[in-house]
């Protein structure tokens, strides 16, 4: 939107954008930008055509005794209307005929009962974030990880953890909103520049007190600055939320502490009150940056990213006293090399309609939304074969079992390398370069196959290591793939299936040897499920 804010251009804009969210039968969004519309100097001759349609969108989702409500307010601006008698009269009698009509194709007032997604077993005392039989242990091999004090089954969520800081990418600009990553149809834009939208005036109020007030003077040429990419945005950003939080002076003082802070590590980042918190700047600035492992040339380039953003920011008019740069470009290059190992992606479907291929689902239409920093669950460690997924739910995160997990056991994470989908030597060298470790997880010391091999095996090659009923496996087995065939064939989203899932992805780790594509097209399958119901679910706030 480039219309002026508060003018009759920006209210008309926004109304015609809601006729084409009416016919487009997104009503919610519809709904919002009709108030929108009357809140920003929209015509008042004008104004019966929004509660017209507000009306009718009232009536579609089933709010029927709010949508006669609202046709006595549609009644009183018709009234100022300059239209006919006989257009008036004509435009009363349709509405009661449209409000008086059957709604047996419309969704009725009752709307579906969300699903509760909440911590195995409460949260973690010192650290919220986690499931409390999640614990933090300290190797010198591995550094800190994440193990597990009780044994856990597919499903258990083990983790909630919204961002210390996030970006959109690219490819979301204008359809995400800035602050909480929502996908919005209704966005409003920021007050001040017209590259970022919000899905609601909190939102926007809270993306500009913690950063976009900075980041709004000089978005436009950082996007456009060779080399500067989504995770150099982010490590920007976590610099700027962390004036904004403590001020200019604090940071400093802190990001001179912690330099300088001799604490056993694993205790690093744990706060004065011994937690470990999401959203504290110690969390994010002890995180590991590798920086001993980086070669020289890396090295220069993130140093000439810091220089840039220092000479963008001071440009744009940010005050940092000439004594003070020095501490400012170390800890700008220290947050860019955190970002490069730590920083996750999040993703959403293209569309609603999820695309299996064969069995596995591979061919996902997923478009990438936003990247991430998030201190806990950073201090997940790689594997090519993970124990846990992680799903977006509108800009929070939520870490859930995919395998059996057994007690003491430590938890596993994907930097985006399945042995699935990556074959083994390109896995190698991309983690090596990005993250600076060469992999030994299991998969790799033994070279799993890649999916395609494991589709093809005939069921005689299943390995069954205990004396549990074929029959049995069998019978599961056949129920699994009946609810594959149902998504594929859009009967169902699955989701009623998806304690089976868990189930039987329980009996085929229990008694079968790995790795097998069944195994495979169950996990992918969940995965699957959780992607395509986000809407269904709700976080419990702890």
């Amino acid at each position: 939107m480039t219309a002026k804010i508060n003018s009759e251009d920006y209210a008309l804009a926004l109304a015609n954008r809601s006729a084409a969210l009416y016919h487009l039968k997104e009503y919610d969004a519809c709904i919002q930008d009709i108030h929108h519309a009357l809140e920003n100097k929209y015509p008042t001759e004008l104004s019966y055509k929004l509660y017209e349609r507000e009306v009718k969108c009232l009536k579609h989702i089933g709010n029927i005794s709010q949508a006669k409500l609202k046709f006595k307010e549609f009644l009183s601006h018709l009234s100022l209307a300059f239209v006919s008698k006989e257009k008036k009269k004509d435009l009363e009698m349709k509405m009661k005929r449209f409000l008086k009509e059957s709604n047996l194709n419309e969704t009725n007032n009752k709307q579906d009962k969300l699903n509760v997604i909440k911590l195995f077993g409460g949260p973690n005392k010192n650290i919220p974030a986690l499931s409390k039989f999640v614990k933090m242990k300290y190797s010198e091999s591995m550094g800190r990880c994440l193990v597990v004090s009780s044994d856990i089954n597919p499903g258990e969520v083990l983790a909630i953890e919204k961002p210390y800081a996030g970006v959109l990418r690219c490819e979301s600009y204008g359809y995400n909103c800035q602050n909480c990553f929502k996908r919005c149809l209704s966005g409003i834009p920021c007050l001040k520049c017209t590259l970022v939208i919000y899905c609601d005036e909190s939102c926007r109020k809270k993306s500009y007190d913690s950063g976009h007030k900075y980041e709004c003077l000089i978005f436009s040429t950082f996007r456009s600055w060779p080399g500067m990419d989504h995770m150099e945005h982010l490590s920007l950003y976590i610099f700027l939320k962390s004036i904004c939080k403590l001020g200019f002076d604090e940071y400093i003082a802190t990001v001179c502490a912690l330099n300088t802070d001799t604490t056993d590590p694993m205790m690093r980042g744990f706060n004065n009150n011994g937690k470990y918190l999401s959203d504290q700047f110690c969390s994010v600035y002890t995180l590991e940056g590798n920086e001993s492992k980086r070669t020289v040339s890396d090295l220069f380039l993130r140093h000439c990213y810091a220089a840039v953003m220092v000479s963008i920011m001071t440009l744009a008019g940010l005050q940092i006293p000439n004594h003070q740069l020095g501490t400012v470009g170390e800890s700008l290059v220290h947050i860019i090399c955190v970002v490069s190992s730590n920083a996750h992606g999040i993703t959403q479907l293209l569309n609603c309609e999820t695309q299996l291929k064969k069995n596995l689902a591979v061919d996902k239409r997923f478009i990438p939304v936003a990247s991430f920093l998030m201190p806990v669950l950073s201090l997940l460690n790689h594997h090519c074969d993970p124990n846990v997924v992680r799903h977006n739910y509108n800009g929070t995160v939520v870490l859930t079992a995919i395998q059996p997990i057994s007690k003491d056991s430590q938890l596993f994470d994907n930097y985006g390398l399945l042995y699935a989908t990556h074959p083994k030597e390109s896995r190698l060298q991309r983690l090596k370069n990005q993250y600076c470790f060469c992999c030994e997880c299991s998969t790799c010391k033994d070279n799993w196959p890649l999916y395609d091999v494991l589709a093809d095996q005939p069921r005689s090659e299943c390995k069954i290591f205990t004396d549990i009923s074929s029959d049995l496996l069998q019978k599961s087995s056949m129920k699994l793939y009946e609810i594959i065939n149902k998504i594929k064939s859009k009967e169902c989203d699955g989701l009623q299936y998806i304690q089976f899932l868990y189930s039987h992805l329980k009996l085929l780790h229990d008694n079968i040897k790995r790795p097998w594509g069944e195994y495979c097209d169950c996990q992918e399958t969940i995965k699957e499920i959780l992607y395509s119901t986000a809407n269904k679910f709700i976080i419990e706030d702890y």
